[in-house]
């Protein structure tokens, strides 16, 4: 029968979590351990000393004397059984003792003799490993060596303890400069999109104005250009004002014709993250193109539908998007003999804010309309 006082409190893989929440393994040598480590040597009088920690399939040395090694197999390892052990572990001589006289460093070189080991445990009781010295002759370790040696172990978890509480202090404080600095790009980000986001409305106040004859149709198209900006703005603070996906803009404005039980869109194109700088005059053509199309176009209709296709590739190292609105099935087209805001948009704004090449061509049998855009790449405010 087990005696259930006597099982670990821990398993094997909250002590190797533990172990690695120190952050310590394969770290370079340190000062204070080194020190620790000759200060057990000389204690002790022996020329072998090593702060060994246990990990998953290799036993590592924080620090070492008289080895030479950083690292050796678990089939090496004396502290891997000395760590499962309460108190000090001492083994006068290894050939003697059948958990290590076939250990490969007791019969071969550097043909290990003697081992005393002080386990390394954390406060909460889990053990990582053991302060521990050996020598290539049997002996033994007198009273005040031994006390030295377990009081050397505290020493070491106490340093392994601050290691941890610097790395997270300093962790922390990274963390919150980082927060201090996103904060303070989307705050200037945010008072650039305001600004270019008031000078848009003012545009569209003025260039409505101009474009409609009576106060109804300006309200109409004055707050259906209003409520089109507004959606490409919700999909921009969704990733804080930084980017939106191109598809989604697109599907905003051609939404209304989706459960229609003929396809009236086809939507064709990879994932593009549009910058604000370049989604919101996207977002507004898009929006004067399915506008267009239900009065006059592809969409005033039963049967005419509407394509719009993308693709991205790179040209003289920088991307491109080449993206293409092709209505189809609709009345026939002809040229409009005003220029309205919605083409004055199209043609001279789009070109002038995106830095891209449009062309617009009245087919009979459908408008269609091309832009190639160079994309921002850049984000300002860092991801989370």
């Amino acid at each position: 029968m087990l005696n259930d006082k006597l099982l670990p409190a821990w398993t094997e893989t909250d002590r190797l979590a533990t172990l690695r929440s120190y952050g310590v393994l394969d770290t370079p040598p340190e000062p204070v351990f080194d020190d620790l480590v000759q200060l057990a040597a000389r204690t002790c009088q022996t020329p072998v000393a090593l702060i060994s920690l246990i990990d998953e399939r290799r036993q590592w040395f924080k620090a070492e004397m008289g080895l030479g090694v950083r690292e050796t197999s678990l089939d090496r390892s004396i502290c891997l059984s000395a760590m499962l052990l309460p108190g000090l572990t001492i083994v006068p001589d290894l050939t003697q003792d059948p958990r290590f006289a076939r250990n490969p460093l007791v019969t071969g070189e550097p043909h290990l003799r003697f081992y005393a080991g002080a386990v390394l445990r954390t406060p909460d009781g889990v053990p990582l490993g053991a302060l521990c010295v050996l020598d290539h002759v049997p002996r033994h370790l007198n009273e005040d060596q031994a006390d030295t040696l377990a009081l050397l172990a505290r020493q070491v978890m106490s340093q392994l303890e601050l290691r941890r509480v610097i790395a997270e202090r300093d962790e922390k404080l990274e963390t919150s400069h980082q927060i201090e600095e996103r904060q303070s790009l989307l705050v200037r980000e945010l008072h650039h999109r305001v600004k270019n986001t008031l000078t848009t409305v003012q545009a569209l106040v003025g260039a409505t104005g101009r474009s409609t004859g009576s106060f109804d149709e300006f309200y109409r198209s004055f707050s259906d250009r209003i409520t089109s900006l507004a959606r490409t703005h919700n999909l921009l603070t969704e990733d804080y004002w930084q980017t939106a996906p191109l598809r989604e803009i697109a599907l905003n404005e051609l939404k209304p014709f989706a459960d229609s039980r003929v396809p009236r869109f086809l939507l064709l194109g990879p994932s593009v993250e549009l910058s604000a700088d370049l989604a919101v005059p996207i977002g507004m053509a898009l929006h004067e193109l399915t506008a267009n199309a239900v009065r006059y176009g592809a969409l005033s209709n039963q049967t005419g539908h509407v394509r719009v296709q993308w693709n991205v590739d790179e040209v003289e190292g920088t991307r491109r998007l080449h993206l293409e609105w092709m209505e189809f099935g609709g009345p026939p087209v002809s040229a409009p003999q005003d220029r309205g805001f919605g083409s004055t948009l199209l043609q001279r704004v789009v070109p002038m804010q995106c830095n891209a090449e449009v062309e617009i061509s009245y087919n009979r049998e459908g408008l269609r309309y091309r832009m190639d855009v160079p994309l921002i790449e850049q984000r300002l405010v860092p991801t989370y």
